[in-house]
């Protein structure tokens, strides 16, 4: 009969932990879920300006990313405006730039990229915005997370630390990959466009230079082509 009772006590246990577990797992999905980061490509027509807005909350985080990997000169301008109107950064004609801002107010900022110096080139832009929230959101996100002392002495604090260290490092990574293809599809079309100017130059210079031999075989025949006949 105890033994019985201890089985069930233990299946208890097992099914209470397995909840437990898809609970945290649930909550911890809508927690990380609720991403503000953006990245995106964009073409930017030559003569052109355009802009984008990015909202964030108050003593938060952002960074912004951007590269230029298409376009005659790779480059163009940036600038970036508070939500009260304030140009915070401006960039003319670079080809990228990393531009952080912290704290930042709440509000819509914006994000603005600038091709009206180039009248026939269009440029592709790789945009990558990062928010990060304020410490407060995140203390109030677990808390809410919190079990009871009775809970089977989890320790939440040791979830949360390394839940929080495996999310940034997988951020971070996709991150880092993100702009390695973007660096890796720049140095692509500047190698397209150097093999393109070299074919087309040899082609030219292969061309002249045929013609340059043909005219020269033409010029010496004609030398000592001598039609006249002499009498004698």
């Amino acid at each position: 009969m105890k033994s019985k009772v201890m089985e069930r006590c233990k299946e208890t246990r097992l099914a209470v932990c397995l909840l437990l577990f898809l609970t945290l797992s649930v909550d911890l999905g809508f927690a990380f879920g609720q991403n503000n980061d953006a990245e995106f490509t964009f073409l930017l027509p030559p003569g052109a300006t355009e802009c984008f807005f990015q909202t964030a909350t108050k003593n938060s985080s952002m960074e912004v990313e951007y590269q230029v990997i298409a376009g005659s000169g790779l480059d163009v301008g940036f600038t970036l405006i508070s939500p009260h109107g304030y140009r915070l950064v401006s960039d003319f004609r670079k080809s990228d730039g990393i531009h952080t801002v912290d704290p930042t107010e709440e509000g819509d900022y914006r994000i603005c990229f600038d091709n009206s110096f180039s009248r026939v080139s269009e440029k592709m832009v790789y945009v990558e915005v990062i928010v990060d929230g304020s410490e407060e959101d995140d203390d109030e996100d677990w808390a809410a997370l919190a079990e009871p002392e009775d809970s089977l002495e989890y320790k939440l604090e040791d979830i949360r630390d390394t839940m929080d260290a495996v999310h940034k490092n997988l951020e971070r990574s996709r991150q880092l990959q993100t702009t390695l293809r973007a660096f890796e599809a720049r140095d692509r079309y500047l190698l397209e466009d150097n093999l393109w100017r070299v074919s087309f130059w040899s082609s030219v210079s292969l061309l002249v230079m045929v013609s340059v031999a043909l005219t020269q075989i033409y010029t010496l025949r004609r030398l000592f082509s001598d039609k006249h006949r002499v009498c004698t």
